[in-house]
């Protein structure tokens, strides 16, 4: 997978991929580091981050995992602190 700077592109591409990944058969599925946005800087991180415990990738890895029974793991969702 490689992510750029459109959150919800890389959302409906990660999904692509943990859906496969649960078809055949997988119970723990890994995504890669900054798997929801790739941006040009530091800014576009603080820009898209989430609140702890809600927020569209958050929302996005419970829901995967929910829909297709699995672990997911999604490395680095920017938090607001």
């Amino acid at each position: 997978m490689a992510s750029g700077p459109n959150v919800d592109a890389n959302l409906d591409h990660a999904g692509e991929l943990i859906r496969s990944a649960a078809e055949q058969g997988a119970e723990l599925v890994g995504l890669p580091e900054n798997f929801g946005l790739i941006g040009a800087s530091e800014r576009d991180k603080l820009d898209h981050a989430e609140a702890d415990g809600a927020g569209p990738m958050q929302d996005f890895l419970a829901a995967a995992a929910a829909r297709h029974g699995i672990w997911l793991v999604g490395g680095t969702v920017p938090i607001a602190t």
